[in-house]
């Protein structure tokens, strides 16, 4: 038999729902935290590279007024430009001719075309460098100021600022989970409550399930089962009806029939025609017995039974009516029937359970033979509440234990001519009551003991 698939959670359901766009919203939160992270420190650092031009250009002069430039930079201050712990600082002072002025005759200038100062990215000595070029006049003449660094603090401040924003994408994302979480498990308390309500019941109660507390989305479900719960009481009140009803008319004739035999045997007759009447007599009784013995068995059937069929129980009470009730039939089989009992209390079908521990002493002494012993217990200890009937007939083999159980089967050479139907009665009443219904050799080995243990309710 294939497994069956294993149910999915709603709060897993929805946790899985909604991570993808919560992902998709850290990624797209993640980019654009970048960008604009990003855009900020270079513009900072743009703006730094701009001051140290403009700082070269204060010191730039128009020597003796005939449009040559000269830069009046001291070595302290060319120092102070190019002191960076990081990044290499390069610049160039160049004429509108390409002349240079002052500085690395290695970074190559370009004059701006769109405006006062352009910056751009370029390569120096194979390595990536930033690049501010800035024209400005001086006297007469017109040169470009170039400032350039390496990229070492832009590329170490732009994985610090990817780090945090991940970081701290990171930590909200999974905040955002959390409280998701949180408010789904709060969400879904009416629907755990709902299925603990259901499988804390018995399967015979069919009660309405209470809707109040159940969420708008719910409540149809609930009142789909509600609506369910009726239709079963109902098909179990009428099979109950139905099975009443068929008892009465099943029983009254044959009953009618068995009282008119026993008159007509007394009669003077031939002895040929009295033995057929007492044969059909026979028949009529064995007819009687199956046909309350069906009816036995329908009425134990889990749907014919609901929760509002029982009540508190004295097993041992019980136990001493049933053996009253036999103790004549035990008599005339020269059969001891005892009962030793202690009080125990169970919650369950009274009609049932008296016709469970019926069929088990009927079993008990049709197999037990005459001058032996069959005896009703009952009482309560670690295991439960429980009822047993032990004799000391000739017992049930262990490997047919379970073979007995089955409807209409009798073992090989069984005495009398029951119909096979009393273990199965006995086996499905104590399905009804959740309780477990154990054969086992009696007493030192001999005979049979049948033990029916109730589980708590």
């Amino acid at each position: 038999m294939p497994a069956e698939p294993r149910a999915s959670s709603v709060s897993r359901r929805l946790l899985g729902l909604l991570l993808l766009p919560l992902g998709l919203l850290l990624g797209i939160g993640l980019f654009v935290d970048y960008r604009s992270g990003a855009a900020a420190i270079h513009g900072g650092y743009d703006r730094a590279l701009r001051e140290m031009a403009l700082a070269i250009g204060a010191h730039l002069h128009d020597a003796n007024d005939d449009g040559r430039v000269d830069a009046d930079l001291p070595p302290q201050a060319i120092a102070v430009l190019r002191a960076d712990s990081q990044d290499d600082i390069h610049y160039a002072v160049r004429t509108a001719g390409g002349e240079l002025v002052s500085g690395d005759a290695d970074l190559a200038v370009l004059p701006p075309t769109s405006g006062d100062t352009v910056f751009r990215d370029a390569r120096l000595g194979g390595e990536p460098i930033r690049i501010v070029e800035l024209a400005l006049p001086v006297g007469r003449a017109r040169v470009t100021i170039a400032v350039a660094e390496t990229l070492h603090k832009r590329s170490a401040a732009l994985r610090h600022l990817l780090a945090s924003s991940v970081i701290t994408d990171l930590v909200q994302l999974l905040g955002t989970l959390l409280l998701v979480w949180l408010g789904v498990r709060y969400g879904v308390r009416p629907l755990r409550a709902l299925g603990e309500q259901i499988a804390q019941r018995s399967a015979l109660d069919l009660a309405p399930l209470r809707a109040a507390p159940v969420p708008a989305e719910v409540r149809p479900l609930v009142h789909t089962l509600n609506a369910l719960f009726a239709t079963v009481r109902e098909a179990a009140r009428a099979q109950q009806q139905f099975i009443a009803d068929a008892a009465h008319q099943v029983r009254t004739p044959l009953a009618g029939i068995i009282a008119q035999l026993d008159t007509l045997e007394r009669e003077p007759m031939a002895e040929s025609l009295r033995l057929r009447l007492r044969s059909l007599h026979d028949a009529c009784v064995w007819l009687a017995h199956t046909a309350n013995q069906l009816l036995a068995l329908a009425r134990s059937e889990r749907t014919a039974i609901t929760g509002e069929d029982f009540t508190r129980v004295d097993l041992a009470q019980l136990a001493q009516e049933v053996v009253a009730h036999e103790l004549d039939r035990s008599l005339g089989r020269g059969i001891d029937l005892g009962a030793e009992v202690a009080p125990a209390i169970v919650r369950g079908n009274p009609w049932l359970l008296r016709e469970l521990l019926a069929n088990l002493v009927d079993n008990a002494l049709a197999y037990t033979p005459r001058g032996g012993h069959a005896t009703v217990r009952s009482g309560a200890d670690a295991s439960g509440r429980w009822l047993e009937v032990e004799d000391d007939g000739p017992g049930i083999a262990p490997h047919r234990r379970d073979e007995v159980r089955a409807r209409f089967a009798r073992l090989p050479g069984s005495p009398g001519d029951g119909c096979g139907l009393g273990l199965a009665i006995v086996d499905e009443i104590a399905r009804v009551h959740d309780a477990r219904f154990v054969l086992e050799a009696g007493g030192d080995g001999r005979g049979t003991r049948a033990r029916i243990t109730f589980a708590d309710r």
